[in-house]
């Protein structure tokens, strides 16, 4: 039978007020302490499993979503091509620009063929902030001329042919190693450039553009951008050599990867 609120007894819980049923309902001392512990534990341990259960999702997605070393290749094949049909011609003014690519990373042709204009433009360079300059030219060479009249710059020789060929890894190897700390040195600024400052000295631009965490069609965007003459017909051997093996490694089927002719 229902009670009636009126009749029940002093003390009974219908007669107390609810500030005092609330206090009564909650566990005192020792068992109150244990209860928020417990309770606690167990709102982490939901979290921690919330948090493992999203974090392994965000990661397989990622793995999903991004191309894959090959796809990634074939993109910057599509880039290339892209550009090469917007590119424009070179000319003399072009070709001796100093082209920042950001705030370390400039790109040039060579300095010069008379000792004034070596002089003049090599005085632009170090107005420019230039730190290092990396030479890619195999035919040439103005490391004595740079110790002479500008010895505060670090002159790395990175010598390969332009042959249209592909570039061999170790001329990535030895001018990543040639760079060490300068690569990741906030203070530095890198002129990377070869004869005309077209394919060689870009393309290992490039190369030095994957290092720093760049994304490659972005990098060749940049390069391109920065400075219009250019091909960077070596690109795709700098992103091999940068990913490895991982290049082959695609569940996509392998085809014949061609770097573009080289056109004068």
């Amino acid at each position: 039978m229902k009670q009636n609120p009126e009749s029940a007894p002093i003390g009974s819980p219908t007669n107390l007020s609810a500030s005092k049923r609330r206090h009564l309902s909650r566990p005192s001392g020792r068992a109150s302490h244990a209860a928020r512990i417990t309770a606690w534990a167990v709102e982490t341990t939901e979290r921690a499993e919330e948090q493992a259960i999203t974090e392994h999702t965000s990661a397989v997605q990622n793995i999903t979503s991004s191309p894959s070393p090959l796809e990634t290749l074939n993109l910057l094949l599509e880039a290339q091509r892209s550009h090469d049909l917007k590119r424009v011609g070179s000319t003399y003014e072009s070709l001796r620009s100093i082209d920042t690519v950001h705030k370390g990373l400039i790109l040039s042709c060579r300095l010069g063929d008379s000792l004034n204009e070596k002089a003049n433009r090599l005085s632009q360079w170090v107005e420019a902030g230039v730190t290092h300059i990396v030479d890619c030219r195999i035919e040439d060479s103005d490391e004595e001329f740079v110790a002479l009249h500008a010895p505060q710059i670090t002159y790395i020789y990175a010598p390969t042919d332009d042959d249209g060929l592909e570039r061999e890894p170790e001329w990535f190897d030895g001018a990543l190693r040639d760079l060490g700390t300068a690569l990741t040195d906030p203070d530095s600024v890198l002129l990377v450039h070869c004869a005309a400052g077209i394919n060689r000295g870009p393309s290992l631009a490039f190369r030095l553009l994957l290092e720093a965490g760049w994304e490659p069609v972005a990098a060749l965007n940049a390069i391109r951008e920065a400075r219009p003459v250019t091909r960077v017909i070596y690109a795709p051997d700098a992103l091999m050599h940068f990913y490895g093996d991982l290049i082959w490694s695609s569940d996509s089927d392998v085809t014949e990867v061609v770097s573009p002719e080289i056109v004068s």
